[in-house]
């Protein structure tokens, strides 16, 4: 068994902790806590009990509450943009353009979490509410590094971009990005 402690486990992989005193237990659970903010147990009869840490920041253990319900009852309560007949690779197209537009270096890995960011907020409106941290973390998952390296990427890849003069925040950048890909992803649609 591999022991991962640098990265988190992905969907396929399954976690087995062994603990053998109370101290352990709460160690173990706290770092899990602090990594995600979330964690489910699933008991003896397949429900799912779920802890959200509170103790950072109540705004985020909210809205991770708010997913968390609406992951549960189907409806994420977002209006998905609708860019009619438009392929995913057609999206996949427009913020590659955009991207090379502004200048940024497709070879960084903070432009590969940029390109993953613009997405997942040009698609879903409901992420413009989102914080850097909840935004960030689906990048880190699906490169497969943590928040901070992420973080990172984005500003040097931003620097190195047409952004670097105007001094403005990661995540507005991602937000006007994402408007751009959007715009010109409805503009598409409506051609077709």
């Amino acid at each position: 068994m591999n022991r991962r402690s640098s990265r988190e486990l992905n969907e396929t992989e399954t976690g087995i902790y062994v603990v053998c005193s109370d101290a352990v237990l709460l160690k173990t659970i706290n770092q899990m806590l602090k990594r995600k903010g979330i964690i489910g147990v699933t008991d003896a009869m397949g429900r799912v009990h779920y802890v959200v840490d509170a103790r950072a920041n109540p705004g985020y253990a909210a809205r991770c509450i708010n997913d968390l319900v609406a992951d549960i009852s189907g409806d994420d309560g977002t209006n998905e943009l609708s860019f009619g007949s438009l392929k995913e690779s057609a999206l996949n197209s427009i913020i590659e353009d955009v991207l090379r537009e502004h200048g940024f270096e497709p070879s960084l890995l903070g432009t590969r979490a940029l390109f993953i960011l613009v997405k997942k907020v040009a698609i879903k409106e409901s992420t413009a509410h989102l914080s850097p941290k909840l935004l960030f973390d689906s990048a880190a998952e699906a490169l497969e590094i943590n928040y901070n390296h992420v973080e990172r990427n984005l500003r040097y890849a931003i620097y190195k971009s047409d952004f670097k003069e105007k001094r403005i925040k990661s995540i507005s950048v991602i937000r006007l990005l994402a408007a751009e890909v959007a715009g010109r992803a409805e503009e598409m649609a409506t051609k077709k």
